[in-house]
């Protein structure tokens, strides 16, 4: 079941399969850079999918690194055989290209990104598609970190096949020179490996979405927001179990949870327009990291004193200054009676308390200014004394980590 008690749909080892192909290398005639760290993903995801988290049987994961022709990764497809089976999952990691009317192409070692010559020398997405949709698999999924990826969604066979996708129709994707993954295949590689404390048993592929759109543009390469297209109930599809599950309000659970937590905040604040609906988000986060701290640990714990306070911003950068002021009176007055005077994370706290006092008297007689932006000297714009940084033995400041 998931966080809401609906049922996930966890495919059948012995009735599923998945090719998964890198693009690592270039040669001539090809004028594109390499990417090594497609090899290396491919590797890993293989070993996440098949280890002890994962649902499928390492004899159905076929592995291709830099494919030669076209025919190479077609075919990897199973043929058709006895029963049908439960996951057809392809997934690529390289160049995406367009070729002509913008049609997506993933590169091969020789491809050659030149009008005219893109279709012919690398491997339309459009044959994978069709070549999948032979399949009488109840769940095709398809899986593509490369550039201009949601491209995947106009191709014709595409129809009954889910697609998770790095990037968006236009964007490019990221691969930082000397990072060992891509960007997309980096941050799920991370989600599969580190789970969600407060998350599902499985990770179904609406759980994964959800995450990497929050975790990857505010990731350090500022990478784009993926793209996700279901067909059905295909969101409910789980690849492995969350190594996280159940700990959720233990110490180290509380902490990561709080960790992205900032981040939904981040993301919310990042760009020339604020997010409402993601601050929101972030508020009713910390709600709930707030009431399991107090019921496990302690309202007065150093930690979830730190989660308070982030609370009481954030619901002040959400557009309840009073509401903050509030929260923030209380967590000033429990840090006061366990800390010294001078400890930082009380002085902080007590700053955020009175920006969000200014601000509802402010309120009171004209228009609040906008979300993370403090008093003069109170910190950068955009952060403000509002982001207490959650690492358990770091000071508070105004880095959101």
């Amino acid at each position: 079941m998931n966080d809401g008690g609906w049922a996930v749909h966890l495919p059948r080892p012995q009735r599923s399969s998945a090719v998964l192909v890198g693009t690592a290398t270039q040669v001539t005639p090809s004028g594109l850079h390499p990417i090594p760290q497609a090899a290396a993903g491919v590797r890993a995801l293989a070993d996440a999918l098949t280890g002890p988290a994962g649902h499928l049987d390492p004899d159905a994961v076929r592995l291709r690194v830099d494919p030669q022709t076209a025919t190479d990764v077609l075919d990897l497809f199973p043929t058709a055989g006895g029963g049908r089976p439960d996951l057809c999952l392809f997934y690529y990691a390289g160049h995406g290209l367009l070729a002509e009317g913008d049609r997506l192409c993933l590169a091969l070692p020789g491809s050659v990104d030149e009008p005219g010559r893109v279709a012919r020398t690398s491997l339309p997405v459009q044959d994978v598609l069709a070549a999948m949709s032979q399949s009488a698999a109840r769940h095709k999924v398809a899986v593509l970190d490369c550039c201009f990826a949601a491209r995947a969604f106009d191709a014709p066979a595409a129809a009954d096949v889910h697609l998770l996708t790095a990037t968006t129709r236009t964007k490019k994707a990221r691969y930082g020179e000397g990072a060992e993954y891509t960007g997309f295949t980096g941050a799920l590689l991370e989600l599969l490996r580190d789970g969600i404390p407060d998350g599902p048993e499985h990770l179904d592929l609406g759980t994964l979405h959800r995450r990497l759109a929050v975790t990857l543009p505010t990731s350090a390469e500022r990478c784009p927001v993926p793209a996700q297209r279901a067909v059905g109930f295909s969101h409910d599809l789980a690849l492995t179990r969350n190594p996280a599950h159940g700990t959720g309000r233990t110490r180290e659970g509380l902490a990561a949870r709080a960790r992205f937590a900032l981040r939904m905040r981040r993301l919310a604040l990042q760009g020339a327009v604020v997010k409402p609906e993601r601050l929101e988000q972030a508020v009713r986060l910390f709600a709930g990291i707030v009431a399991d701290g107090v019921r496990e640990l302690s309202p007065t714990d150093r930690e979830v004193l730190t989660y308070r306070h982030a609370h009481g911003s954030v619901l002040g950068e959400a557009g309840d200054a009073p509401g903050a002021a509030a929260l923030l009176d209380a967590v000033v007055a429990d840090w006061e009676s366990v800390a010294a005077p001078d400890d930082a994370r009380l002085t902080a706290a007590r700053a955020s308390r009175a920006h969000w006092h200014h601000e509802g008297r402010a309120a009171s007689t004209g228009p609040a200014g906008p979300p993370g932006e403090g008093p003069p000297g109170e910190g950068p714009p955009g952060e403000g004394p509002a982001a207490p940084s959650l690492h358990p033995s770091a000071p508070v400041g105004p880095q959101a980590r």
